[in-house]
């Protein structure tokens, strides 16, 4: 096994410190870490954030050598490394670059009293790459040499995040084979999961990538050329091609979570009324009252194994690209893609309702 969780992801940022206030007040992340200003190459400043068992890093350009400046020109505030876990940084490089990844960073050892960390990077597509990080004590410094101490703030409890549940990529379409190929050669990963739909005249392929515990999940998705322009399209526009679409956080307690994110002022998606009156004839149960789950727009899907509750975030980005996602599984799986179909139909009997006179009883996502 070469990689075996998510370590961190890294957003590039226009402004880290005005990024971390958001993170810090909106979704209880706490500051425990800075790197030096220019410590590592040209003058970037970097905040390490941490909320349960999520690490993000956010990194803003102090000059315009540094890779964030560029970065942040073309694609907006968004995911620039999904840092990997391993046990051997080093032998995860070499099968990358083995398998035609480009090297990004060579292998390179930092080391302070608290412990050693090992940490390489390869490219991915436009822009995205992933860092091999090994720690040799999981509890030492985020990076040796660069530390600092929490600092409190104002914002949701610490605890209503778990982990990264997985991250969501939207490609060009016509590149999905390449890219299930890139994650098995390269990353080791093994491709588990596939998905066609079609709905409201627009399509798209899903594929997903999992290391062998799932502690790494990618869904990819592209749209398909043949049917009508729709949200994939837009992040396409809006971020310049491919890249993270959204990040899904795992979370012990949905409802308490999507209520004290809410109450900081994170834009929760809502649906309309019918989608929860569907509810009992698609055979779903979760054990939340359906005026709980309306009341925080909370959308329930089922697979073979077992069954979800999630909810996605307004993108807090300028270009609208990349959102969130709040997600509780009870054995499912899957990703609630049961919800698009029934989203769609939802809202379609929603106008139905306004064009014959009836009140929508609720907003569209």
């Amino acid at each position: 096994m070469t990689v075996h969780g998510v370590d961190h992801v890294e957003f590039y940022v226009g402004d880290a410190v005005q990024a971390a206030h958001y993170y810090r007040t909106a979704y209880g992340f706490q500051v425990v870490a800075e790197a030096p200003a220019g410590a590592d190459g040209p003058a970037a400043r970097s905040f390490v954030l941490a909320h349960g068992g999520v690490r993000l890093v956010l990194t803003s350009a102090l000059s315009d050598e540094h890779a964030a400046a560029a970065f942040v020109r073309t694609h907006g505030d968004g995911v620039r490394d999904v840092a990997l876990r391993t046990d051997d940084a080093v032998a995860a490089f070499d099968r990358a670059v083995g398998a035609g990844a480009e090297a990004v960073a060579e292998p390179r050892t930092y080391e302070d009293e608290t412990g050693r960390v090992v940490r390489a990077t390869v490219a991915a597509t436009n822009g995205l790459v992933h860092s091999f990080v090994q720690r040799d004590n999981p509890d030492g410094n985020f990076l040796p040499g660069s530390h600092l101490p929490v600092v409190a703030g104002a914002g949701p409890a610490p605890d209503l995040l778990d982990t990264i549940d997985h991250l969501a990529f939207c490609l060009s379409p016509g590149s999905l084979d390449e890219m299930v190929n890139f994650y098995e050669k390269a990353i080791g990963l093994r491709h588990t999961y596939d998905e066609y739909i079609e709905v409201g005249g627009q399509a798209m392929a899903s594929r997903v990538v999992q290391d062998e515990t799932r502690g790494i999940t990618f869904t990819m998705v592209e749209p398909d050329p043949s049917g009508g322009r729709g949200q994939l399209h837009d992040f396409l526009d809006g971020f310049g091609g491919a890249g993270v679409q959204h990040v899904a956080y795992s979370t012990k307690d949905i409802v308490r979570a999507a209520r004290e994110l809410r109450s900081t002022g994170v834009e929760l998606l809502s649906s309309p009324a019918a989608y929860y009156s569907s509810l009992a004839h698609r055979g779903i149960d979760v054990g939340i009252d359906a005026a709980v789950l309306q009341e925080h727009g909370l959308l329930v899907d089922r697979d073979e194994w077992g069954q979800l509750v999630q909810v996605f975030t307004r993108s807090p980005y300028a270009r609208r690209t990349v959102f969130f996602e709040l997600i509780q599984r009870f054995e499912a799986r899957t990703f609630g893609s049961g919800n698009i179909k029934a989203l769609y139909e939802a809202v379609d009997r929603e106008r139905a309702n306004a064009a014959s006179g009836e009140t929508p009883s609720g907003a569209g996502r």
